[in-house]
């Protein structure tokens, strides 16, 4: 019998007072490129948190290892689709977009090992998975949302409390899978800036009502921002150089930093009498 039926729409996460708070795009196991990546922010985890926009396994070196990090208290990730393949593998729900004879003879194909050399932790780590909400809310000064696709589900941008504080697994995984908003962004004009190391897509409506919202699912060349909707998933499943050989490392983004550019960016913007012609930003699927 199927033990899940629903999911947490939202969890909310009280301001950082002490330190910062740092988004990451999708991880798909590379959690060795992700503690790189800490290290050069200088992260500290006795201050600093980690807020992840889901899919940490598949395709990856070491999906497991990536997993374990739901266990530590800096880090907080909300549920993405291949969280959700997962628990449909083992079990805790029948899916009905995706196929569990199929999961480890793809991308999944770390959890045959898994499950036979770690089973009672990765059953441990499941149940964490289940538990994990669709997107996070997080307080202070410049409050933020994190979630996987770009539905959001909650529905209205302005209603932040909902009379039911789950929705149902099967509309959970439309939830995840959204590319709508982006959609909408890739039929825009795009304006091509840098904010520190990474290029920024904005739209000519890159912030909305609601708050900025992170979210992975849809890997985009560059960081790409309409409607408060800011895509970081730069496609950690692609290579690197040709002489590197390595993936390309997951995006970072310290939340306060950005946001303050961003601000900035979009009243310069304001200004802007014309935009760039509409610019591709997708760059593999997931």
């Amino acid at each position: 019998m199927a033990r899940l039926s629903r999911v947490t729409r939202f969890l909310r996460l009280a301001p950082n007072r002490e330190g910062r708070d740092l988004v990451v795009g999708d991880l798909h196991g590379h959690r060795e490129q992700l503690e790189r990546q800490l290290q050069a922010f200088g992260f500290d985890p006795a201050r600093d948190r980690v807020l992840s926009v889901g899919d940490l396994i598949d395709r990856g070196p070491d999906s497991f290892g990536t997993l374990r990090l739901i266990e530590e208290p800096w880090f907080h990730a909300v549920l993405g689709n291949h969280e959700l393949m997962l628990l449909n593998f083992l079990g805790f729900y029948s899916s009905k977009v995706h196929a569990a004879r199929s999961y480890a003879a793809g991308g999944g194909q770390w959890v045959n090992q898994a499950y036979a050399k770690h089973r009672k932790m990765l059953l441990r780590l499941a149940d964490r998975i289940a538990t994990l909400p669709l997107s996070l809310h997080v307080a202070g000064n410049a409050p933020f949302c994190v979630m996987h696709g770009d539905l959001h589900p909650i529905g209205s941008a302005r209603n932040t409390q909902s009379r039911d504080e789950t929705i149902c697994v099967h509309k959970a995984e439309t939830t995840t899978l959204s590319r709508s908003n982006l959609g909408d962004a890739l039929k825009s004009a795009l304006l091509s800036l840098r904010f520190a190391q990474h290029g920024v897509h904005l739209t000519a409506s890159p912030v909305a009502e609601m708050p900025l919202t992170y979210v992975g699912h849809s890997p985009v060349r560059n960081i790409t921002v309409h409607n408060s909707y800011v895509y970081i998933d730069q496609g950690v499943c692609l290579r690197g150089s040709k002489q590197s050989g390595e993936g390309r490392p997951p995006t970072v983004l310290d939340h306060a930093a950005f946001a303050s550019w961003l601000d900035g960016a979009t009243t310069a913007l304001a200004r802007v009498p014309h935009l760039e012609q509409p610019t591709s930003a997708l760059s593999c699927s997931h």
